[in-house]
């Protein structure tokens, strides 16, 4: 695989850090782990959500992690101690998100303005009109708002990555779910009704004589891409007595992020372009395996037909280009450019067939319309072949 420059990676980690969805260096000290960069010293550390991103870059904070957060918000400050840390987490999104605060009662707002600056709370605290003062404030310092919007986004929303069900191409018994313990430290993962505890801050995780490694298309050194916030896809395997399995396609994400494709094709101006990665199998009749990597997928939705259209380009492989019309998994795949072994190639005169295609659509503002990012599956059944691949694009 081609290695990006240094200056483009690093470009992409700072890209990261601030994409409107999720800072993505939550190392301790807040540490992108790129050599040369000064850690913030008083940036909040959340030791679950570091170990969590051992696993994947999804988002995901409970009820502890927004109240430590909040706390560590409100060093220095000197009005009335808040009764409830979750109201001022939403309070505070709602003054970072430029949204109607007349329901919020002074106490709270006060905290949740210190919470996005104490500079705001200084300003603004006490206002005859607080509402005005804080709108006004927010058009002064319109990157600073979003920044925080950003960052508020990451730490005070409440995401519960337990709920979010990982499907995959083998059925729906065989969902992967997380599970958390009461930090929101993922500290296992339960497929088809067996659960798996996870072996220390490792991607790992073991039921007696029986492992599953989860590989998140977000945190691949060969073939993944950089931090989706609300949905992630990629493979996990089975081993058993060491004796490992084939990789199994996954993808999934929050439903409270999630948007439908009708709201898109209604909210965009233009048909959208989002590039990432898809991994995924190929079984022979003799069911042998290959798998299967693009680091440069690209999926299309059409303004004007609602259709998605995911490119992948396979080494060794074929390239593909799977259609699916909107609120539906059916899909037309093309297969060209075959350039592996003859075991896994399709029959003679096999150039396209029906597929299975589902895509789900995420962004940190289901109610615009307008997502950042996008996970699924395809999977296809023909010439002599099986095809599972998931992907994550943003």
């Amino acid at each position: 695989m081609r290695r990006l420059p240094f200056l483009v990676l690093l470009l992409f980690v700072l890209a990261a850090c601030n994409d409107g969805g999720t800072p993505t260096c939550v190392g301790p000290n807040g540490v992108c782990g790129i050599g040369g960069l000064t850690p913030d010293y008083n940036r909040f550390n959340n030791a679950a959500a570091n170990s969590n991103k051992r696993v994947t870059m999804m988002l995901a904070t409970n009820d502890a992690q927004v109240d430590a957060y909040i706390q560590h918000k409100l060093k220095g400050y000197t009005g009335a101690a808040p009764s409830d840390y979750l109201d001022v987490a939403q309070a505070a999104l709602e003054i970072a998100a430029g949204n109607d605060l007349s329901d919020v009662s002074q106490g709270v707002l006060d905290s949740a303005m210190y919470v996005v600056s104490p500079d705001l709370y200084t300003i603004c605290g006490g206002n005859s009109d607080v509402s005005a003062c804080v709108s006004d404030w927010g058009s002064d310092n319109s990157a600073l708002l979003a920044s925080r919007l950003t960052e508020l986004r990451a730490r005070a929303q409440l995401l519960d990555i337990s709920s979010v069900d990982f499907a995959t191409n083998i059925g729906a018994d065989t969902d992967l779910t997380f599970l958390i313990d009461s930090s929101g430290m993922i500290t296992g993962v339960s497929v088809d009704g067996i659960n798996y505890t996870r072996i220390g801050n490792s991607n790992i995780f073991n039921n007696g004589d029986t492992t599953i490694t989860y590989n998140s298309g977000t945190r691949a050194d060969d073939w993944g891409i950089l931090g989706l916030s609300y949905s992630d896809f990629g493979v996990y395997q089975i081993a058993t007595n060491g004796v490992a399995e084939k990789n199994i396609p996954f993808a999934g994400g929050y439903e409270s992020k999630k948007i439908a494709e009708n709201n898109i094709q209604s909210s965009i101006d233009s048909s959208v372009n989002f590039y990432g990665a898809a991994v995924g199998t190929v079984t022979n009749e003799t069911d042998e395996t290959l798998n299967i990597v693009d680091n440069r997928a690209v999926l299309n939705f059409s303004k004007d037909t609602g259709a998605s259209t995911l490119t992948a380009n396979f080494a060794d492989w074929y390239n593909i280009v799977v259609t699916k019309d909107m609120n539906s998994t059916d899909a037309n795949i093309v297969f060209s450019g075959y350039t592996g072994s003859a075991d896994f190639q399709l029959s003679d005169g096999v150039t396209n067939g029906k597929a299975n295609m589902n895509v789900g659509y995420y962004g940190p503002n289901p109610d615009t319309g307008i997502p950042t990012e996008a996970t699924g599956l395809v999977g296809f059944t023909g010439g002599g072949l099986n095809m599972d691949v998931s992907f994550g694009v943003k």
